[in-house]
């Protein structure tokens, strides 16, 4: 999928003036259609943030550590991409765009901590309460439009998420701590935060430029967490590297490029909802690579959010009527 476009700022070519009933069935078709594109990209993002955690879990090393290696290897795969795009962020980018990149760096760090005091099934369970929190915002501050298949739809993805990792059976050599519940907390709000920001921010900066600062910026945030923290950067050890650098390009790069480009797209009320097939693409990739079994149940529950993402999927990308209208 090519990241630039018209909405990114691609210069446009002079066209025959068209009527206004011509412009009104032209712009309609137009919007429909890069709604339907924008709700693909993000449903392809979630299947990169699906092995997010399986290769996380894999290098075996602590999350500051983790967090680290993998946002400056992103960074200096995001300033190749600059340089060969030659698309150099501007210093108004920046001043737009720090904040989201130091909201980016904290969710990761919490994240992947998060993973070393629970296992993956609880923080998908905290994970899935994401529309929950960013909905009600989108719409009371962003001025979103809530819809009684938003709602629905969210409720049941949510409810479906948490009955799939609620039966997956106990960790044999692991605990789940108060620690990293509240660790769990912490990166929900900050992702939330982060997800609110990024649209707002994508508004103004193109998808490579903004790729580039989440990178530099989220770099920078987790480097200053580290001399703080002062982790031994030398546990990254052999294949270490190869899954770190896998955890940068695939729901790194791509995973979150997709999101970014999408953002403009889709409401941040629907993107919130639609993100939560991560989870269920994270138990099928747990299952795959990692052996864990799943259950009945799990696979009835991840069903009943496949489903409830496929109906807002395309009532979305169809454009309910008005009367759909909640608020």
């Amino acid at each position: 999928m090519a990241f630039g476009s018209v909405a990114d700022g691609a210069p446009m070519t002079a066209a025959t003036p068209a009527t206004p009933a011509d412009a009104a069935t032209g712009a309609g078709s137009t919007a429909s259609s890069e709604k339907a594109v924008g709700i693909a990209a993000v449903l392809g993002a979630t299947v990169f943030w699906s092995f997010g955690s399986v290769l996380g879990k894999a290098t075996g090393v602590s999350g500051v550590v983790l967090g680290f290696w993998r946002m400056w290897v992103a960074a200096v795969l995001m300033t190749i991409v600059v340089l060969v795009t030659r698309r150099f962020p501007s210093r108004a980018d920046l001043r737009h765009t720090w904040l989201v990149g130091v909201l980016f760096g904290f969710n990761i760090v919490a994240f992947f901590i998060t993973l070393e005091y629970v296992t993956i099934a609880v923080a998908l369970i905290i994970g899935s309460l994401t529309p929950v929190v960013a909905l009600p915002i989108a719409v009371l501050f962003m001025g979103e439009r809530l819809t009684w298949t938003k709602a629905l739809c969210a409720l049941a993805a949510t409810g479906g998420v948490v009955a799939a990792v609620l039966t997956v059976p106990p960790s044999e050599n692991g605990t789940n701590t108060a620690v990293g519940y509240v660790w769990a907390i912490v990166s929900l709000l900050i992702w939330v935060v982060y997800l609110l920001v990024n649209k707002r921010v994508r508004n103004n900066v193109e998808t490579v430029r903004l790729m580039w600062a989440l990178s530099f910026f989220g770099a920078l945030t987790v480097t200053a967490i580290v001399l703080v923290v002062r982790p031994d950067l030398g546990e990254m050890q052999g294949t270490d590297w190869l899954w770190v650098t896998l955890l940068a390009i695939g729901p790194g790069i791509m995973g979150h490029g997709l999101l970014t480009w999408a953002q403009p797209r889709v409401d941040s009320s629907v993107s919130s909802v639609l993100i939560q097939a991560e989870p269920v693409g994270a138990t099928i990739a747990a299952w795959v690579f990692l052996g864990e079994t799943v259950s009945l149940a799990q696979a009835v529950s991840m069903g009943v959010v496949v489903v409830a993402l496929a109906v807002l999927a395309y009532s979305e990308a169809r454009e309910l009527p008005l009367d759909d209208a909640l608020i």
